[in-house]
C-alpha cells in the first residue's frame, strides 16, 4: 500500500496564553484492499489473496486547533472535518464509496485544572460522527438458483457502506491527589469512563420489536413483531481507582 499526502498549515499565538493552529490536507492511496462480495472462509480452501480485491483511495479535510499550555487551567478544543472514500473496479458497481472510518465531524474538548500542587482534576469530552455500514435493504428468494429449497433468502444491498451508525460520544472525568512522601511521591486517583452512560454502538444488526396486543372484543392478547434496527453496545458508565508510588 501507498499513499502520498500534501498539508498546509498556519499557527498563531494570542492573547491570554492560547495557540491556534488550522491545517488542510488531502491524501491518495493505492493498493488498498478490501474484501469481496459475499467473500467467506467457511469451508473455503483458498487462501485470503483470493478473498479480497484491490483499488485505490483518497481523503481530505481540515483541523483546528485552539490550545492552553500555561496556567491552573489547561486543555485545547479541537475539530476536524474530514472526507475518505475508495474506489475498487469489482465492488460498488465501480463507484466511489465512503470507507469504513470515514468520519465526517469530529470533536474532542479536554480541559485540565491544577488547585494546588495536592490536587488537579480533568475532564475530557469526545464527538464523531458514526462508522459507515454496510446493511441488507430487502431479503428474496433466487428460486432460479433453487436457494428456496434451503429456505436461505437473499439479501439486496443498496451499495458498499450505504449506512451511518449513531453518532459516537462520552465525557470522561478524574481527579488526581498527589502527595511527597519521605522516599518518593504517591498518586491517588479517582476516575470515571463515559460519565454519562452514553451507549455507543459497536455494531448494529436487523431484529425484532415485539408489541403486546389485546382484542377489544375476544379479550385475548397475542404479540405483534415489526422488523427493527438493533444496536450492541459496549463499555458503559465504568469508574476506577487507582494508587501510584514513584520513588
Amino acid at each position: 500500500q501507498i499513499s502520498e499526502q500534501i498539508a498546509l498549515g498556519g499557527f498563531i499565538n494570542l492573547p491570554w496564553n492560547l495557540d491556534l493552529s488550522v491545517e488542510a490536507y488531502y491524501k491518495t492511496m493505492s493498493n488498498l484492499i478490501e474484501y469481496k462480495d459475499g467473500a467467506s472462509f467457511v469451508s473455503s480452501t483458498a487462501g485470503w489473496e483470493k478473498q479480497i480485491e484491490l483499488g485505490r483511495g483518497w481523503s481530505y479535510g481540515g483541523e483546528i486547533l485552539l490550545e492552553k499550555k500555561v496556567g491552573k487551567l489547561t486543555g485545547w478544543i479541537g475539530y476536524t472535518l474530514s472526507w475518505s472514500e475508495r474506489q475498487f473496479d469489482n465492488l460498488n458497481f465501480e463507484k466511489p464509496f465512503f470507507a469504513r472510518y470515514d468520519r465526517r465531524h469530529d470533536i474532542s474538548i479536554t480541559a485540565t485544572y491544577e488547585f494546588n500542587e495536592r490536587m488537579d482534576m480533568g475532564v475530557t469530552w469526545v464527538y464523531g460522527t458514526g462508522n459507515a455500514v454496510t446493511l441488507g435493504k430487502q431479503k428474496f428468494k433466487d428460486y432460479d438458483s433453487g436457494l428456496f429449497f434451503w429456505n436461505q433468502p437473499l439479501t439486496y444491498y443498496e451499495g458498499r457502506n450505504n449506512y451511518r451508525m449513531p453518532a459516537y460520544h462520552r465525557l470522561d472525568w478524574g481527579i488526581n491527589f498527589h502527595r511527597e512522601l519521605k522516599y518518593g511521591n504517591r498518586t491517588l486517583s479517582f476516575s470515571v469512563y463515559n460519565a454519562y452512560n452514553r451507549m455507543n454502538p459497536f455494531f448494529l444488526y436487523w431484529g425484532y420489536d415485539y408489541t403486546t396486543v389485546t382484542d377489544p372484543e375476544t379479550g385475548n392478547t397475542y404479540e405483534e413483531s415489526e422488523k427493527a434496527l438493533k444496536q450492541i453496545s459496549i463499555f458503559p458508565i465504568f469508574p476506577s481507582i487507582s494508587y501510584t508510588y514513584r520513588f
